[in-house]
């Protein structure tokens, strides 16, 4: 016997999706910076001459080129030493005429003593007699330095970032819709029982 069947046919449905993503951007500015020193008029030098002193004074007196102080200082001296071996040489010669009575010849040899010149004597000799009758002597300069050193000044902006975050969207649609069928196969059918 051949029975009907009953076919069924399904569709199923479906859904479509559709999305849009745009791109994001983000941007941010440089900064701004400003850098500033003040190095005007920080700098200061000071300095010392050097001082040189030379003293010739006794190379000159070596050479008798002297000033009319030390001049009237060696002449008063030598007079009074001359002033003292005079006073010397009257004593000694009056001692001796105390004992003129003591044999011997006292007054042709304080005569003879007397009217004699004294003998020159020369010598040769470099002036002045050496180098360290020229005295030197030196103060060295100096040079002090002084700076200031100022802080820096430093600014910043800073700036925000920009961002530009667009809305993604996803749009959603039903691409095929659900379906049922029912059929029946078989020719016939039997209706009686």
């Amino acid at each position: 016997m051949d029975l009907p069947k009953i076919q069924i046919s399904q569709t199923n449905a479906k859904i479509g999706m559709q999305s849009h993503k745009p791109q994001m951007s983000i941007q941010q500015r440089s900064a701004d910076m400003k850098i500033h020193q003040d190095l005007h008029n920080n700098l200061s030098m000071q300095t010392t001459d050097a001082e040189i002193h030379i003293d010739q004074s006794a190379a000159f007196a070596d050479a008798d080129v002297k000033n009319i102080l030390r001049r009237n200082e060696e002449f008063a001296d030598k007079a009074n030493q001359n002033v003292m071996e005079y006073v010397a040489k009257v004593a000694r010669d009056g001692e001796q005429m105390k004992r003129i009575e003591n044999p011997g010849e006292v007054i042709p040899r304080l005569a003879e003593g007397r009217g004699l010149q004294p003998e020159r004597q020369f010598d040769l000799r470099n002036i002045p007699t050496g180098m360290d009758k020229v005295r030197i002597s030196h103060v060295p300069a100096e040079l002090s330095i002084h700076f200031d050193w100022p802080a820096v000044e430093i600014d910043v902006q800073k700036h925000q970032p920009v961002s530009d975050i667009p809305r993604w969207e996803i749009n959603t649609y039903l691409a095929q819709k659900n379906q049922i069928q029912f059929s029946v196969a078989g020719s016939s059918i039997n209706r009686q029982l």
